[in-house]
């Protein structure tokens, strides 16, 4: 079974047999770093974190310079909230010119936010969007840090272009810039709600942050 096949078998949910087939094809082929990557991945995804560990330490020393693996252990690092840690693996990738050193930089920026430092966030964030401006995640966590400080005309223009997605995540962003500039935004909030009613009603208590932060703006721009 090809490495496709096995990605695909366990999209579908058939997660013991893919790992089996992993397994089978490290196995087969244990100098090849890509299956244990594979393997890795499908670790991190169902949280077998002990494993996932053991497998990339492993790997990691019979194929110290390879990039996906080292990828992959700040992955781990990053499902286990272990923010710092993950942003020392995803730096090392950081400044290859190549889609996984983009994805990296996307990490870093997600692990700033999550670690609660917007600004730095920003920074790594900018840097994965202008690598390539049609990339949705980057494009959506552009906006939302630029929400959170207050730049809400740039973070309507970051999305304006993304709004043909019909994402309900950009949407509701979209609106609540909008929101920010002092425009109506309700259109895009209802569609989003209509979309994905859940992640809106989780979405819900930014809305009265946002209403708290025009409140304060206006009293400052008297």
């Amino acid at each position: 079974m090809s490495q496709q096949n096995m990605i695909t078998q366990f999209n579908d949910g058939k997660h013991d047999e893919a790992i089996h087939r992993a397994v089978q094809a490290i196995d087969e082929h244990p100098k090849d770093p890509k299956r244990y990557a594979t393997l890795a991945t499908m670790l991190i995804a169902i949280k077998a974190y002990d494993e996932a560990t053991q497998l990339l330490q492993q790997a990691l020393g019979l194929f110290p310079d390879d990039k996906e693996l080292v990828y992959n252990f700040g992955l781990l690092q990053f499902a286990q909230g272990n923010w710092t840690l993950a942003v020392q693996y995803f730096n090392q990738l950081a400044k290859q010119q190549s889609a996984l050193g983009t994805d990296a930089q996307y990490m870093i920026a997600l692990s700033y936010q999550h670690a609660e430092q917007p600004q730095k966030a920003l920074a790594f964030a900018l840097t994965a969007y202008e690598a390539n401006p049609a990339r949705l995640d980057a494009s959506l966590l552009c906006a939302e840090l630029l929400l959170g400080l207050g730049a809400f005309q740039e973070a309507a223009e970051r999305l304006a272009p993304q709004l043909r997605t019909k994402n309900a995540q950009v949407l509701f962003t979209y609106g609540m810039a909008l929101l920010g500039m002092g425009q109506d935004g309700q259109q895009y909030l209802d569609e989003a709600k209509r979309l994905d009613p859940d992640g809106y009603d989780q979405k819900a208590n930014q809305v009265r942050d946002i209403a708290g932060f025009l409140k304060q703006q206006g009293v400052s721009d008297e």
